[in-house]
């Protein structure tokens, strides 16, 4: 009776999920708490994922990724690699290697979100349509970080669950199946991006009716070199229009230099996106939005009294010096802290625009601590969750990152997902569900090639319905189980589950990655469906393929 029970709390919650009408995570703690008072399982059982090491482990990555993204190693090695492009196939053959190769060794949300930026420069630039880019880019990402123990959440939740099983996954276990497929996925990619997500450029004009004032402060990548070859010369969001240099204007084909004051009009995205590049060596600061106060009109001076805040951007042909501001006006302002903005009296309303300027000068910091986590998880020299954990505590240490920052990159709605998803696992196993699933799984396969047909087909439908960390945490154990009735080596049944759970190819709500780049692409949900398509079969052919010579040899 109590298998039916758990069944109808599991299938509950996962329709639920599914529905997007209700919070994934508000879903699984319903059905947590449900399973806890009807005792389907023990409570240490249902809030074992709150101490799971694959849990501990993303949110030390998460840590890890947040201290190399603000480096803007990233976006400054992307720019370096596009700036000779002019076709979006030129920018797939320029990406895919070093982003899949980055994708699997920190989380792929902030690396996405350094492509979007990418893609709408090269939409400024060279007319290259940002929909042509986005999409392929984020798929080459999720197939890339299942091949790695930490370049996917759900790798280090089915490591986890594993290890409770007695099974040791490696930073390199999922590799053996989930490359292949990265390949093939890849080269399927590249030959249907053009046909199946072709556009046209936006050429609305925008107004740049913002001065934007930006000093190059030692050391910079932008320094003794010239705009144009940065790329910061014009696009659609921005363009410089003036090089200052000890109070006089110089030519633009000028090299940059140290103490040099960058001026751009700009619209009020543009803003922002001159303040994320990783060129100028600005101080790791804030940029926020604020209001005027009523009263006077304020002045460059107002703002700068303390020396706290500094003026970034305002409405205005004239210099910001020579600005002044009515009450009511929004400026963009520079700052230390929140603290700083409010406590300003010239500030009336504010909220942050942005966050902290890249501090490139970490950049050999950030990405040591990086290969010394991948050096000791790989050779087994610590368990991953105290590299990565020792490796976030470096970033704080070393200054690549603050405090703050930290805590920031923590996002609890993520962790949570992760842990209900293991409480949900555990109501599987605990009401004997898995058993029965395994049983059924059994039956209707035939040897083991219908055993890893079967296996892959339901992961990927599980996967497209509900979050990847869900149906990791569901599907494991019951992997396990027949492994185990089979015989057969359950490392490579569980990189086969890995692999699949990362198929999240045809419903954009499936994958964080996925919803980022629907608005910046412009791509609708039957478009996203019709390009996954194609993919997913040949992936889900080439992991059924290699998954079955492994498990066969």
């Amino acid at each position: 009776m109590m298998i039916y029970v758990a069944a109808g709390l599991v299938i509950a919650a996962l329709v639920a999920m599914a529905s997007g009408k209700v919070d994934p995570l508000l879903a699984l703690l319903v059905a947590l708490i449900l399973a806890g008072i009807l005792g389907i399982a023990p409570t240490s059982q249902l809030a074992s994922g709150l101490s799971n090491a694959g849990v501990i482990t993303v949110a030390a990555m998460l840590v890890i990724a947040k201290g190399i993204v603000q480096t803007g190693v990233v976006s400054r090695a992307t720019w370096r690699l596009l700036a000779s492009t002019s076709t979006a196939q030129q920018v797939l053959r320029r990406l895919s290697f070093p982003i899949g190769v980055a994708s699997a060794l920190i989380n792929t949300t902030p690396l996405v979100a350094l492509l979007i930026p990418a893609a709408r420069q090269l939409d400024q630039t060279k007319r290259i349509p940002a929909r042509e880019v986005l999409l392929p880019l984020a798929h080459v990402t999720t197939l890339a970080g299942s091949v790695t123990l930490i370049g996917t959440s759900s790798n280090l939740v089915i490591a986890g669950i594993a290890g409770e099983h007695g099974v040791d996954m490696g930073m390199l276990s999922f590799a053996a199946v989930a490359l292949p497929v990265a390949l093939v996925g890849a080269v399927v990619i590249y030959f249907t991006s053009p046909r199946a997500l072709s556009g046209t450029v936006d050429t609305t004009a925008r107004s740049k009716d913002w001065r934007v004032e930006i000093p190059v402060t030692a050391p910079a990548p932008a320094q003794d070199r010239r705009a144009a070859t940065l790329g910061i010369y014009q696009t659609r969001e921005y363009e410089l229009v003036g090089i200052q240099r000890w109070g006089t204007t110089i030519d633009l084909d000028e090299r940059i230099d140290a103490g040099d004051l960058l001026v751009f009009e700009a619209t009020e995205e543009g803003i922002a996106a001159i303040w994320r590049t990783p060129l100028f060596g600005m101080s790791a600061q804030r940029l926020y939005a604020v209001s005027v106060s009523p009263g006077e009109p304020a002045s460059l001076h107002d703002f700068e009294r303390d020396g706290s805040l500094r003026i970034i951007a305002a409405r205005s042909d004239r210099p910001l010096h020579e600005t002044d501001l009515n009450p009511g006006d929004t400026c963009y302002v520079a700052g230390e802290s929140e603290e700083a903005v409010a406590r300003n009296p010239a500030v009336a309303l504010w909220q942050t625009a942005t966050s902290r300027a890249p501090q490139p000068a970490k950049t050999l910091v950030a990405l040591g601590v990086l290969l010394c986590v991948i050096v000791a998880g790989s050779f087994g020299l610590v368990p991953a969750e105290v590299a990565a954990s020792g490796g976030a505590v470096l970033m704080v240490l070393t200054g690549v990152i603050t405090p703050r920052s930290a805590a920031r990159a923590l996002d609890p709605k993520v962790l949570g997902l992760l842990a209900g998803s293991i409480g949900l696992g555990a109501i599987v196993v605990e009401s004997g569900l898995a058993g029965v699933m395994a049983d059924a799984i059994s039956d209707i396969s035939s040897g083991t090639l219908g055993f890893v047909v079967v296996l892959a087909v339901a992961t990927t439908v599980m996967t497209n319905l509900v979050t990847n960390a869900a149906t990791a945490a569901i599907v494991t154990p019951v992997a396990l189980r027949i492994a185990t009735d089979m015989g057969v080596d359950p490392v490579t049944v569980l990189a086969l589950i890995g692999t699949c759970v990362s198929f999240t190819l045809i419903n954009p709500y499936s994958h964080q990655s996925n919803v980022m780049v629907m608005q910046p692409g412009g791509y609708t949900g039957a478009q996203f469906a019709r390009f996954g398509s194609w993919i997913l079969a040949t992936c889900l052919v080439t992991v059924c393929g290699v998954a079955y010579l492994l498990l066969s040899s």
